[in-house]
């Protein structure tokens, strides 16, 4: 098991056209444009990212799941077959912060509800950003000492139940960055997010994939035709 690491070493980029084409022709409307540009500043100065993650050995492939340095055992659905090979699961939490969660109660409760979904939306978009850097970055170190990297999961994307948020947050101290997990196993701040994937020196189960490729509800996204 190596040690906690913490970072908020992230660059997120709130550009109006990107976001316009990830979200699709839907937002082209003049009136929608007027209320999103001040929105995209606004998201700016209320993220906070940080994110941490820890690896660590892995012991056994038990059918769905994996054994772990110090026993504990995680995974069902994709997991094993994605993650197949790895000798570490790397697990990690990101989040934008607090201060959006107000904000969009706010907008609530001033009965501004466009700019409540648009801020959720930019929010969502922003802890995305975080979990795509984060992968990478990692993804990069370990390719110096020529190790693969499996493709990343989150519990609830797919068909790995969310109560597995459970077990991550036994495997990393959230305290440090500022998350907890609510009794129907949601995470406060809400723009957060946890995620796994397996290294190793041989061919990964699954590789070069993204979260999209796992959901469940990708034959009826609405944003499936835009990424």
């Amino acid at each position: 098991m190596s040690e906690l690491v913490v970072t908020r070493d992230f660059e997120l980029a709130f550009d109006e056209e990107a976001f316009l084409k990830l979200h699709g022709p839907g937002l082209e409307r003049p009136v929608l444009r007027s209320k999103l540009a001040p929105l995209l500043d606004e998201i700016g100065a209320l993220a906070a990212p940080t994110a941490c993650y820890r690896a660590y050995a892995v012991e056994a492939f038990l059918h769905e799941r994996l054994q772990l340095a110090g026993g504990t055992r995680i995974g069902s659905g994709p997991v094993a077959s994605v993650v197949g090979g790895a000798e570490e699961l790397y697990v990690a939490l990101c989040t934008i912060g607090p201060a959006l969660d107000e904000r969009v109660r706010e907008y609530q409760a001033a009965g501004r509800h466009l700019e409540m979904l648009l801020l959720d939306e930019l929010g969502s978009w922003a802890v995305d950003q975080m979990r795509q850097q984060l992968y990478e970055r990692i993804q990069a170190q370990l390719a110096e000492d020529g190790w693969r990297t499996s493709s990343p999961l989150s519990p609830g994307e797919s068909t790995w139940p969310i109560r597995e948020q459970r077990i991550i947050f036994k495997l990393l101290d959230a305290t440090q960055v500022g998350i907890e997990l609510g009794p129907a196993d949601l995470m406060s701040p809400f723009k957060s997010l946890s995620l796994i994937f397996g290294a190793g020196s041989r061919e990964m189960g699954s590789e070069g994939l993204t979260n999209c490729d796992f959901c469940s509800i990708q034959d009826r996204c609405k944003y499936a035709a835009t990424r």
